[in-house]
């Protein structure tokens, strides 16, 4: 085998390792509430209110922790924009 074939291979290996790397996002069921969950933040609600509102208004089952993700998620796609 020359070192051609080789390095060849190796960076088939590398784009293999890349490619499920990748991150893949999903829309969250989430994104469809942005803005309603963006005003009660601002209001001073907690991830475990939100969990509960949309649990009991939306009838959506999700973790506060899920919440504060995406919460963390929008503050961070603002922060691109400015």
């Amino acid at each position: 085998m020359n070192d051609w074939e080789l390095i060849r291979q190796f960076k088939k290996i590398q784009e293999i390792k890349r490619k499920s790397r990748k991150r893949r996002y999903r829309r969250s069921r989430l994104d469809k509430y942005r803005r309603e969950i963006e005003v009660i933040t601002d209001h001073g609600a907690s991830w475990r209110d939100i969990a509960t509102w949309l649990r009991q208004e939306r009838r959506i089952k999700v973790h506060p922790t899920t919440v504060g993700r995406a919460i963390d998620r929008w503050r961070g796609d603002q922060d691109d924009e400015a």
